[in-house]
């Protein structure tokens, strides 16, 4: 923290974590100047009195101070999805404070129920909005978030210090990777060195099978103020929606399958229901208009329907907006037949970076991922969701191995983790690594954050080709 600048140094010295501090500070920015720009928005069309609404800005400055009792701002990054949850109760608790205040002093009429509803309603957005400027700003500065030193008894340790390296939001910065020696006493010396070197660093425990009779965890408690511990089953990493449980003397963790929630899947389908028929506003005269572009760009159909598997392993018929030549399939095999290296590119992914057979037009409708707005009608049929894994065709399902039950147990979806964590810029098998996290993570708040998202990566096209 030598090179630091001097306010970073400022809140070490006062004990305060620059990541906290800086998301906390974001976090007030919102609740303010979205309040007062909703209000100057307001006043401008006369009727409502400043000197009224000055009571409500303690309420809006006590903000940071509800987020931290409600767990918004630690060590460990929340998952984005709880994070937006955590962020919508935080500005329903402070709206609903000032609701209560206004009915206790029985004023209610002289106030604006815009400039309440509507700065509540606009907060919601404005919220996570800076948070995510914040750690664009902010997240790969040195001083950003934790050091962490992992601890590997298996060789699994180096996939999850790329995985922190290329995600320095998370707020864990890995600044070493030992492995565990075999013995107590040099596990022991291991970790008293290594708490001595890097003072209030979070130590990360990868342990694959078990560990004999030492316990690890105790022993590192022993050492670093916080230790995370990272279970690797035989067939690799495991991701779920795990909470912790005590069960007394021991220790237990909860895991949660909404997926067999009926009621949670039920608004999932209603979500989709409805963004359906707010956004045919915007979508059917884009659709209009891009029907048009395409019949004049090529000969062809506008439309056509592919082949996909669906929910439950049964087949589907989705439909998308044409974007390859009409004798598309003939075009692959001569290219593939003739070239090695597009062959072996195929074979990888599926995918080609410059397929021969996209036509102009079709090139940037897949840029802005428009191709795919026909399959809102897979959507209101019950075929596909808003979100969820890809439809995969059948010469895919060997890639998705043991994991492909998984996918039958959910309709796939026209946007979903992996478009919006960087689509063909990943490999296959992050892909199915992704829609692995999705199907055993799920939440109506998981679904609600990729959709946000997906929007700024269909504007910036980013990962698509």
């Amino acid at each position: 923290m030598k090179h630091a600048p001097f306010w970073i140094r400022f809140l070490h010295f006062c004990g305060l974590m620059p990541q906290k501090a800086l998301l906390a500070l974001f976090d007030l920015l919102a609740l303010v100047l979205t309040a007062v720009a909703v209000f100057l928005l307001r006043h401008a069309f006369g009727g409502t009195d400043p000197v009224l609404y000055q009571w409500v800005l303690p309420l809006l400055l006590a903000g940071p101070v509800l987020g931290a009792g409600m767990g918004l701002y630690p060590s460990v990054s929340l998952p984005p999805h709880r994070e937006v949850k955590s962020l919508f109760q935080l500005v329903s608790l402070i709206y609903g404070l000032i609701l209560a205040a206004l009915f206790l002093a029985q004023t209610g009429d002289a106030y604006s129920r815009l400039v309440v509803v509507g700065s509540w309603a606009a907060t919601v957005c404005t919220l996570p909005l800076m948070r995510s400027l914040c750690r664009r700003l902010f997240a790969r500065q040195p001083w950003w978030g934790r050091p962490v030193l992992i601890f590997d008894n298996g060789g699994d340790g180096r996939k999850l210090w790329r995985h922190l390296r290329r995600r320095p939001e998370k707020g864990l910065n890995p600044v070493n990777i030992l492995p565990l020696p075999e013995t107590k006493g040099e596990i022991l010396a291991l970790f008293a060195v290594q708490a001595r070197k890097h003072p209030g660093v979070i130590a990360i425990l990868v342990q694959r099978g078990g560990s004999g009779s030492l316990d690890i965890v105790t022993e590192a408690s022993r050492f670093f103020e916080r230790t995370l511990v990272v279970p690797v089953q035989e067939s690799g990493f495991r991701v779920q929606w795990v909470s912790p449980r005590d069960l007394g003397q021991v220790s237990a963790y909860l895991v949660r399958q909404n997926l067999r929630d009926g009621r949670r899947l039920g608004i999932k389908r209603f979500l989709d229901l409805l963004f359906c028929a707010l956004g045919a506003v915007v979508l059917v005269p884009c659709g209009l208009l891009l029907a048009l572009a395409i019949k004049l760009d090529s000969p062809g159909p506008v439309f056509y329907r592919q082949k996909r598997i669906g929910r439950g392993g049964r087949e589907i018929r989705i439909f998308k907006f044409r974007t390859m030549v009409q004798n598309a399939d003939s075009v692959l095999r001569e290219v593939l037949a003739n070239d090695a290296a597009l062959r072996a590119e195929w074979e990888k992914d599926q995918k080609l970076r410059r397929d021969p057979r996209i036509t102009r037009v079709g090139r940037i409708v897949r840029k802005l991922s428009l191709d795919e707005l026909p399959q809102l009608l897979n959507v209101l049929l019950g075929d596909m969701s808003l979100v969820g894994p890809r439809p995969i065709v059948a010469s895919e399902v060997g890639k998705y191995g043991s994991f492909f039950e998984e996918y039958c147990r959910v309709r796939p979806g026209i946007t979903g983790l992996w478009q919006v964590s960087g689509r063909n810029t990943t490999t296959y098998a992050e892909r199915v690594a992704f829609d692995h996290y999705y199907i055993n993570n799920w939440s109506v708040w998981m679904d609600i954050w990729i959709l946000a998202r997906t929007l700024p990566v269909t504007i910036t096209g980013y990962g698509a080709y």
